[in-house]
């Protein structure tokens, strides 16, 4: 089963729910080249070809179900369903109703028997996302499948055994909650047996030029162009504080796709927030401020990059690069100098790379 667009997968006569419960079928790669996101991809290759619950951490538009749908594709169990659930998007009484199923007549409206969707899931995996908006009454019920591997029905009376994975996400401290008397101490600790944090985007400004690319690459709007980004629009990109992450991203890229009617993307195209003030951000103090580097080594580093993966010709990475071939040769003596200064590949953050078709990521 593979992974993205949304299905329901509801009964035809119960109440409609697509957005918020879908198998997973399609989706775009969790896409990064920065240390942190390297150590996000390292993490799943651990956790995805064990049977452990993993608990996804991050906030909103970072790609916590990207990485839900990657330690599913990896695992044993990749050729068995995906379901995915936004459990803050249901009522308790509807959230319960589609998890666990429900008998016909169990309450008004139950016309028939309702599977639920651990039974759809059964033999493979379901991705609770927004986990800590589960009521304590469901926290107890979810608890009591993972324990036992059973679940009974609403309205019912027999237990049925489900063989399901489960993998749950959250943008909020659970162990906050837990101090707060609003999140089960043991189902807690079911569920953070293995962990994965996902940084907001301004932490990983390295992965900005990669998504980017791809956003360009695979949308639909712009035909047969070659569309490639002014400086101008890059460097806006990468001074903005993204506080809807990547998801945000994906959106000004389209938007400027919109408006752009040749092959460069101009400041123009981008909102004009984004454009009249990008955020600044302060330096952080005390020993784990967030350290970022700056645009002149961002840019260098995806020269480099660029060049590695053309096996060193500069026309093709060019191209790529959407630079005349002489502004390449400028900025590889400047790529010279940063080595000249005695800086290895692996202390400037580059690791040596044969020719990938695609950027990092997982498929």
């Amino acid at each position: 089963m593979v992974a993205g667009t949304r299905h329901p997968i509801v009964d035809p006569d119960a109440p409609s729910c697509e957005g918020e419960i879908h198998q997973v079928r399609s989706s775009r790669p969790f896409i990064g080249h920065s240390v942190q996101s390297r150590h996000v991809l390292a993490m799943v290759g651990r956790v995805a070809a064990t049977e452990a619950t993993v608990l996804i951490r991050g906030p909103s538009g970072v790609g916590k179900e990207l990485i839900a749908q990657a330690v599913h594709r990896q695992s044993r169990r990749a050729d068995r369903p995906l379901v995915a659930v936004d459990c803050a998007s249901l009522h308790e009484n509807l959230l319960q109703s589609e998890l666990f199923g429900h008998e016909r007549g169990a309450f008004t409206g139950a016309i028939q028997l309702k599977h639920g969707l651990f039974e759809v899931a059964d033999g493979g995996s379901i991705f609770l996302d927004e986990i800590a908006e589960m009521t304590p009454a469901l926290q107890a019920k979810l608890l009591r499948v993972i324990e036992s591997g059973t679940l009974r029905r609403v309205g019912g009376t027999a237990d049925i055994r489900v063989n399901v994975r489960v993998i749950a996400a959250t943008n909020r401290s659970l162990e906050s909650m837990l101090a707060g008397g609003a999140f089960r101490e043991d189902l807690y600790y079911r569920l953070n047996v293995f962990s994965i944090t996902i940084p907001p985007l301004n932490e990983r400004v390295e992965d900005i030029p990669p998504l980017v690319e791809y956003f360009i690459r695979t949308s639909p709007l712009i035909d047969r162009r070659r569309v490639r980004l002014a400086t101008g629009t890059l460097d806006r990109l990468l001074g903005y504080s993204w506080p809807g992450n990547v998801r945000e991203l994906a959106n000004v890229i389209e938007r400027a796709l919109i408006l752009c009617d040749d092959e460069v993307l101009e400041p123009r195209h981008l909102p004009a927030d984004l454009v009249a003030s990008p955020a600044k951000r302060e330096p952080e103090s005390g020993p784990h401020r967030m350290r970022l580097p700056d645009l002149e080594t961002v840019e260098l580093r995806h020269i480099q990059r660029a060049m590695d993966y053309c096996h060193g010709h500069r026309r093709e990475a060019a191209s790529i690069l959407g630079i005349s071939e002489r502004n390449l040769y400028r900025r590889l003596k400047d790529l010279a100098a940063f080595h000249a200064r005695g800086m290895t590949s692996t202390e400037w953050g580059l690791e040596p790379r044969g020719r990938d078709p695609e950027p990092a990521n997982l498929s």
